[in-house]
Parts: structure tokens; sequence; C-alpha cells
């Protein structure tokens, strides 16, 4: 038999165009070379600092992404009536004229009757200014789990502490990283090429790394130390560290908490601050011995601790407070939760607090700083649960303790974007909570607009995962319309939504469905008209999304002529927009969201269709000045810089950050209000608490129930999402490595249960089941089951990728109670039982 033989392409070959990668949201900077206009090979770009010229095996394997012979080239449309998850929907390819006029003329006829009528799933981060479109149609509705699913919880509180979006700790100073359900510098979140350079280089000059997982993960193996951890319970280990330092030690950082934070506000026995006659919050004056306003009182002078008796009233500091619940949380009963030994818990504790060199300095600069070297890193796994809220929110001030937030060595906040942190002043000198950074806070209204009840989660995040509720049953939520139509753009709700079934009926009662996207999935299984959008190589944008340590932008360009009859997403929803009558209110929405208000003469007109080359080129000098518009960034690729300390260090400057969350308490009572007249008497709002402590989640309490077991889900630095799972390169790593071959079983629990690597299993949860082969491992916890995300498409096209269907959000449940009362961030984790179905 013949063998093909390849002849290798010289690196001085053709030409190499600088561009960004579009492969996960984060957007590295890369190079391509070009040879006779096709692209043969991906290269991180040594000259951007965000990822420091490396990338991650999805980076590498762009060309699959642009030349996967699946990809959806033209418009199309379905002829086949009959859909479902199975269902071909025999596409017919169509001309760009054909669909806008489909597509305008059902969702026109939707916007003139009731626009809350469109359903919309947007899952294209890089584009993250066209997010509003929906709310321009005129529809609120959030169809999808994206973002919440990692983030419901994590984005508003550390938007509510110093402004950020995000946070990591500080690669460069930190000399003690304990990392808790999160896989930063190893395997995943933010700009991992990076961040792996980053954190390779810290563990080179000693760096001590402690991981918290259920699983050994990348971030496990490589630690110093695994602890293996129930899911759900890493909040009880952090509480029973806090115990340690509080009660045990007494050793925390009491001048960061007087200086920095409101932890020395008397609190009354109502849960608030107790104020003068003209509001202002109080604290006890040690001086005086008596309750004086926060703004008369140095902050030496301020008792951190203590109950104190004033005006008939009992009241106590924040920190007190605090103090007091940690009684409850000792080691011991901690480890009975988590089932990590008490003695553990203690030790991790003191190296922390040895590490941390309280009330030390560093020098950067010529300023002086504190220098914190020890912090607790966090992500996805420690905190998408039913009560985020209470894990994010914990350890924050575990951090706070020591006193590391945003000071060298500690526990940085990250950014949404070039922006930099949303600081501004709130009320008695604190900094104004910023929970919602990616659209304005949501106004209460009953009845609702929204199937994700937006407007019932005044601090919290788009909670798309009560779409399985809502939409079936709208009048149980005051919902007065039901929906007809669906938007997918870069977006695959029922892979990423919790009760696929329910999300199987949702699709199943839509009149009309329409998707921009460049390949199919399930979700496009239920499409009418397929717009093919251009894939990062063939199309321009901007992106600077959550850097940890950079700012500044990167430019996606074309690097080969699109191939087929592609239009750029952008191109498609102006087209839309104008088709419908409201490319002028398009077109201001866009004005806002650039920030053009503040800058008149880069407004776009209301009345002109701008090209995608002009809306980058306006937003690029609006930003970096006229000389440094599109082309500018077409020859230098990025303008990409390192974040002065200033950026990065104490960016709430002299305003204190909460450790004491009030106004949390007060967001809570204005909606048991509200829900009142409206006659929600029995909508949950339990989380609206100003400190957290520990209760059991409804997950732990499933057990009760008989599901024995955890199921939990992972993913490593070979895929993001689902859509990467279909690709042959990667798809060909991911299955030679039997973490991704099937379902994760602890071997003594496998010896237990007379099971092999191989036999098939069925997992079956309060919500639902999956199946699968087990896969017999040491490093996973014995009382949890770990499904690869890699396992979990059902619709693959490409005949060289292997369709394996555990698909494991048929696990999780979309109701209130397995969503924080708050936040509305979804519980990632399942209680479930393990049946063997033989060999």
């Amino acid at each position: 038999m013949a063998t093909m033989q390849s002849t290798p392409i010289s690196p001085s070959a053709g030409r190499w165009i600088p561009s960004t990668c579009g492969m996960c949201l984060h957007g590295c900077g890369i190079k391509v070379q070009v040879v006779d206009g096709v692209a043969v090979k991906i290269e991180g770009d040594p000259t951007n600092p965000d990822n420091l010229g490396k990338l991650c095996p999805k980076g590498n394997s762009g060309l699959a992404r642009l030349y996967d012979p699946t990809r959806v080239l033209y418009p199309m449309k379905r002829t086949n009536p009959k859909k479902g998850l199975h269902e071909k929907p025999g596409w017919v390819q169509i001309g760009w004229e054909e669909a806008y006029e489909i597509v305008a003329r059902e969702l026109g006829k939707l916007r003139k009757d009731d626009p809350r009528k469109l359903l919309c799933a947007i899952g294209d981060f890089q584009r993250i200014l066209l997010w509003g479109w929906p709310a321009v149609f005129g529809s609120p509705n959030f169809f999808t789990s994206l973002g919440n699913y990692c983030g419901g919880s994590y984005h508003p509180v550390n938007g509510s502490v110093d402004g950020s979006f995000a946070a990591i700790n500080d690669y460069e100073h930190c000399n003690y990283w304990i990392q808790i359900g999160s896989g930063d510098g190893f395997s995943s979140h933010l700009h991992l090429s990076g961040s792996a350079k980053r954190m390779a280089d810290a563990r080179m000059r000693g760096m001590r790394v402690v991981s918290l997982d259920p699983r050994c993960s990348v971030a496990s193996a490589k630690a110093d130390e695994w602890i293996p951890i129930l899911p759900g319970t890493d909040r009880a280990f952090v509480l029973g560290m806090a115990h340690v330092l509080v009660h045990e030690l007494r050793r925390y950082d009491r001048e960061f908490l007087r200086e920095r934070t409101n932890a020395p506000y008397l609190v009354k026995a109502d849960g608030y601050f107790l104020r003068d006659s003209e509001g202002k919050a109080q604290v006890w004056d040690l001086r005086v011995n008596a309750a004086r306003a926060w703004d008369a009182v140095p902050s030496e002078s301020m008792a951190l601790e203590g109950a104190f008796s004033h005006a008939g009233m009992n009241v106590r500091t924040g920190f007190q407070v605090w103090m007091d619940i940690l009684l409850e949380n000792t080691p011991e009963k901690m480890s009975e939760v988590t089932t990590v030994p008490a003695a553990t818990i203690r030790r991790i504790a003191r190296e922390f607090v040895d590490a941390a060199q309280i009330g030390a300095s560093i020098e950067i600069q010529g300023k002086t700083y504190p220098y914190r070297p020890a912090a607790l890193n966090y992500y996805r796994g420690s905190q998408s649960h039913a009560n985020g809220l209470f894990d994010n929110i914990t350890y924050k001030l575990f951090n706070m303790l020591v006193g590391n937030i945003d000071v060298p060595g500690g526990h940085l906040g990250v950014p949404l974007d070039h922006r930099g942190f949303f600081v501004s002043p709130g009320e008695d000198g604190m900094l104004k909570p910023e929970p919602h950074q990616l659209h304005p806070a949501p106004e209460f209204k009953y009845p609702p607009d929204s199937t994700h009840l937006l407007e019932w989660f005044p601090i919290g995040f788009d909670a798309g995962q009560l779409n399985a509720e809502t939409v079936l049953n709208p009048e149980r939520f005051g919902l007065n319309y039901r929906p007809e139509a669906m938007l997918l753009y870069h977006s695959n709700p029922w892979w990423n939504m919790p009760e696929t079934d329910k999300i199987e009926k949702i699709f199943q009662s839509m009149k009309f469905v329409v998707a921009i996207d460049i390949q199919e999935t399930e979700s496009t299984q239920w499409a009418d008209v397929f717009l093919p959008d251009r894939t990062f190589l063939e199309s321009t944008l901007l992106n600077c999304l959550e850097p940890p340590a950079v700012t500044g932008h990167a430019l996606r360009q074309p690097v080969v002529e699109p191939l087929g009859d592609t239009r750029d997403a952008y191109e498609i929803l102006t087209e839309l927009a104008e088709r419908m009558g409201f490319r002028d209110d398009w077109n201001d929405f866009l004005n806002i969201v650039c920030g053009y208000t503040a800058k008149p003469k880069y407004l776009l007109d209301p009345d002109k269709r701008h090209t995608v080359d002009e809306f980058w080129d306006r937003y690029a000098r609006s930003i970096y000045g006229e000389d440094k518009g599109l082309e500018w960034f077409k020859v230098h690729g990025h303008a990409v810089r390192y974040r002065t300390p200033e950026e990065t260090y104490l960016p709430f400057g002299n305003l204190r950050i909460p450790f004491y969350f009030e106004f949390i308490k007060r967001t809570g009572e204005q909606m048991r209000v509200r829900l009142s007249e409206a006659g929600m008497k029995d909508w949950p709002l339990d989380n609206y608490q100003p400190l957290p402590f520990w209760k059991n989640s409804q997950v732990i309490e499933d057990g009760k129930a008989g599901y024995e077991y955890y199921g939990i889900t992972f993913k490593e630095s070979l895929h993001t999402f689902a859509d990467t799972m279909v690709m042959p390169w990667l798809s060909e790593v991911s299955d030679k490595d039997p973490i991704h071959g099937g379902i994760l079983i602890n071997s003594a629990t496998a010896g237990k249960l007379g099971i092999k690597t191989g036999d098939r299993l069925r997992l079956t949860s309060p919500a639902g089941s999956i199946e699968g082969a087990a896969q017999v491992v040491e490093g996973i916890h014995p009382q949890v089951l770990g499904v690869s995300n890699t396992i979990t498409r059902q619709v693959v096209n490409n005949k060289r990728v292997r369709a394996k269907g555990s698909h494991f959000n048929r696990l999780l449940t979309g109701s209130m109670r397995y969503t924080d009362s708050a936040t509305g961030g979804l519980e990632s984790t399942a209680r479930v039982r393990v049946e063997r179905l033989g060999a």
C-alpha cells in the first residue's frame, strides 16, 4: 500500500501574519504562516506579553477549525419538518438574500407581536460587544448557562469586593498558593498559555502549591500537595482554616482589617450597621469607649473585635460577628463535612499564615506596598454551587484575614477588560459594589419579562438554567407569554443547560429557530435557517477579556480569504437589524457599549451601516488615539502591555472594601418586600446574608435519598466548552488519555462494587441518568465519580471523531432548589447512584 509523503514547509516560506487566537474566549496572541493563500501553521506571538509566545493545544489546532470539512460554509434552510436530536435537518443551500428574508420575516413578525417571545442563546465571548442585540430587538431572555455555569456567583462577588471581574494570585510574588477547584496556571481558566509559563516560573523560584480537588487534576498532580475533598465542601475546609487563624492562633492582619475594610463597623442585633442621626455607620472609638462615626475615628483607635452596649442596644463589630460564627466551624466539625482530616486543616492554616508574613512590606518601582506572599485561589469547582455566594465570600474573607487583597504576593482582582477596575465611591467610605459589569443592574418587575427571571436577581448573574422551569411553566412564575422562536449565536444550550430532557421539550416547542455558527451542534438540529459565521482566521475584532497580568487589545484579523460564502457575525446581526427596522437603535446601543457617548467624535451614525472594518477601526482609535487605528493593529498585532503596579495593587485607593456585606442583606430585605407585595411569599431569599457560614446544600441532602456518590464534570486544556470536542486533532489526543476514556471511579470503590475498567455503568441522579464505560483510577476521591467534558457530545459529523454521549448535564437540576437564591449561580455537582450494567 502506498504511503503519503509530506514536504516540510520552511518557516521562511510565505509570510507570517499577526492575529489573535479564537479557540477560547481569552485570545492569545498568535502569528499565522500563510503560503500561497493557505494557512499552514499557527504559533504563539512572542511579542505579546499576555501569552509570551506560548499556545495551548487548542490554539495549535486552529487550522483544523478553519479547514474542517464539516464546517457550514453556505447559508442553509431546513427541509425536514420533523425535528429532534437525531433527526436529519435535510439542509439545502440557499443564498444570503433568501436566508435574510426568511429570518427577518419570521423574527419581524414575532417582534411586532411580542419581542419577548424570542429566546436568545449567545456564547461568542470575543464579540461580547454584540451581546446586546437581543435587548435592542426587545427580548430580555438569556437561554444558556454559559458564564453562569462557571462564574454565576464568582463574578458578582469579585465586582462587589474590589470592582474586578475575576481574580488570580500574584504569580510574580506569591510564595504559598492554595488552589481550590481551579486549573489556573495548569490547565484552564484565565489565559492559560501565559499563566502556565508564569506558574512554572513561580515554581522554579520555590513557590509551594497546595491543591484541593475531588480529582487528581493537572494542578493537583503537579502541586506539592493534593488534598482530596468532597465536591461542594471546599467552603467548610476554608471555614475550618479561618477558625484556626482567628480562634486558635489569633493571627490575622488587624491593620489591614481596620484600615481597608468595614470589619470595625458596628452591627446591631438586626444585622444592620449602627448609624447616627446623619446616617453614618458607627465604629467603637477605643479612646473614649463610645460609638462614633467611622470617619471621625482614626483606624488605629477603632475596635476590631468586641461586643458593646450603646443606647440600650447590644452591638458587635462586623469582625466579631464572623468570629462568633466561626466558633462553630472547628476543624473537627469541618472534617466531618469534607472528609479532610482535622490535622490537615490545622497544618495548612498554619503554613498559610506563616507564609503570609503579616506586617511585611515591599518596594516596587519606588513605592512601598504591603507584602503578603500567600493567597488562596479558586474557581468553578469550588464555588459553582447552590450556595456559591457563601463560597465566594468565604474565600475572599479568608484572604482578607492575612491582608492580601490586591497587594504584592496576594490575591489580585482581574478587570473585565481594558477599562480596568470598576472603582467609584459608595456609602460609608466604601467602594461601590459592582456586581453587574456585563449589563445594567436589573430593576425588579412583576410579572417578570425575562424567562431567566433576571429581574429577581438584583446582585446576580444571568441564571439561564431557570429556563428549564419557567418556559415550560410560565404561569407559575407570573410570565404572561410563551416563547415561540430562538436565536442561537455560537451557543449550544442543549449541551450547556441542566435538565436536558426539559431543554429538548423547549426546543420542540419553538416555531422558528435560527443559528449563527460555523458548525452543526446538538442545538442546531432544531434550526430552520443556518447563517454561517467566519472562523477566527477569517474575521476581524479587537479582544481584551479577563487578562490576569496585562492590559490592552490584540487584533484578530483575516489571514486567508474566507472559505465558501460566509459572513461576519457583526455583519449578519446588523443586516437583520436593518431589515427589521431597528438599525438606528442597534447603532445607538453600540455607541453606548463602546463608550462613544463620552467621545462624540466616534459616534456611529444611526442612519448609516458601518462595515466590519469601519466599526473596529473606530473602536481602536477611540481607545488608543488617531495614530493607532485598524491599519496600525494589522501591522503590529496588538497593543498589549503589562499592567503597572498602580493599575494592579490597591486599585481601590483609600476606599474601604466589604468584610461585612450589609448591602447584600439590605438587598434581600428589599426583594422580600417586593416579592411579598407581588404575592410571591415563598420565593427563596435565604442566601442574602452579610456573612458566610456553613449549611448543607441540597446536593448533600440528596444523599439521604439513597444517592451515595457525587458526580462531577471536568475539563482540561485540550478542550473548551463543547465545540472543540468534534475536532479530530484534539479528540485524537484526548482519546489517548485514560481520564477522558469514560466515567472515572476510584479503584477502592470499584473493587467494592465489583467494577472493572471498561464495564458499562449507569449514573442516576434526582434529575436523570447517563451511561458510560468505567475508567478505574487512583486519582479521584472514593465517593466521587468523574465525567470528562470530552465524552459529552452526541451530534458529531466528522467521521474521524467518535460520539461518546455520556452527557453530564442530564444529571443536573435547573430549579431554584439547586440555584443560589441571591446570585442565580447553578449547582454543578450531582448526587448519584452507581449501577453496573455489564462488561
